[in-house]
């Protein structure tokens, strides 16, 4: 994957590994500028291909389609200190949007991916077309919740804290069952949901090793001890209409936290709505992708220019299925039990 290099805070340079994907090439150097851009904003633990099927999908193909793996996570390099949090890693997004010469863009979110989303949307109102959020993150994250994900982070810490070859599996196997329970209610029977966890834990298993172990700390639980609830004041800044998808079965948001987000956004006189995701857990896009497809389609169409959109394009190519491909996964039965 194509590579954008920043100055980092400590005087050295962070390598953020990014796609971008046209009507016309799955793996573009750069974005056509007269169509309409989607920024495609990740959760933790997740790396670039859990887009997958947003990728491969023909209807949001007429748009550019831009991802990149955060700080911690995938193929990116880029310095993680207990300073890892909501508005750095926004700043991550405009820096890389501006690096990238994308001026204005529609920005979707999973999780706390989502809630980066509204915070780039608070600092740069004029660059954001539309934001959409699956799973969205209540204000405060709970207690029981940081509970879990410490011991997530415990189990990993134990099983990997040594080096790469002397792992403790049984403690592995924990840490990668509780973080499946919260992704997919530990159901993960379909082949793209087995080829993203082979690819992620590959992935983590080579960036959250021996002396870097502690970076599942600083991700998955130190962000959520930095995160402060939004003002209103703040959210008055947003200008685009926003979208809330709450996945029905979510064991770690339930409604009532998007429903306050929700209630908070109106209250800043922002353009927001709430819709669920029937049958879905936490990632409901990896589990139902036809359907937050529709969604993402329906509401970027409804906040753009349709006037120069392309018709959809007769063949796609997702620029992840290799990578996924090497994780068992065959063309086309992404969504086969």
């Amino acid at each position: 994957m194509p590579r954008i290099v920043l100055p980092s805070s400590d005087g050295g340079f962070d390598s953020f590994s990014y796609t971008i994907s046209t009507p016309t090439d799955a793996s573009a150097s750069h974005i056509i500028q007269d169509l309409p851009t989607i920024v495609l904003l990740l959760p933790i633990f997740a790396a670039s291909p859990l887009f997958h099927p947003i990728f491969a999908e023909r209807q949001l193909r007429r748009f550019n389609l831009v991802t990149f793996d955060p700080r911690g996570h995938g193929d990116t390099e880029a310095k993680v200190d207990a300073n890892y949090g909501r508005e750095l890693l926004a700043d991550d997004v405009l820096k890389i949007t501006e690096t990238l010469n994308i001026s204005s863009f529609h920005i979707a979110g999973i999780a706390t991916g989502g809630s980066v989303a509204l915070q780039v949307a608070v600092c740069a109102p004029d660059r954001i077309q539309s934001v959409f959020v699956v799973s969205p993150a209540p204000q405060v994250e709970p207690k029981e919740v940081i509970q879990g994900r410490q011991e997530i982070a415990d189990c990993w810490i134990r099983a990997h804290e040594t080096n790469s070859t002397e792992i403790d599996e049984v403690a592995a196997e924990d840490g990668v069952y509780g973080a499946l329970q919260f992704m997919y209610n530990n159901v993960v029977e379909t082949p793209l949901l087995k080829a993203l966890t082979s690819y992620g834990v590959d992935k983590v298993r080579k960036t959250w090793t021996g002396d870097n172990a502690h970076l599942i700390q600083l991700i998955t639980v130190q962000f959520f001890l930095n995160q402060h609830p939004f003002e209103v004041s703040s959210l008055e800044r947003i200008r685009a209409p926003v979208l809330l998808v709450h996945c029905s079965e979510d064991i770690v948001y339930p409604r009532r936290h998007a429903e306050a987000l929700l209630e908070l956004l109106r209250a800043a006189n922002v353009d927001a709505k709430l819709v669920t995701l029937e049958g879905a857990p936490h990632w409901g896009n990896a589990t139902h992708p036809e359907e937050t497809n529709a969604l993402l389609y329906d509401f970027v169409m409804s906040s753009c220019d349709t006037s120069k959109l392309p018709p959809p394009p007769r063949i796609v190519e997702s620029p992840f299925l290799e990578e996924l491909a090497q994780h068992g996964l065959v063309e086309g039965e992404a969504d086969l039990e």
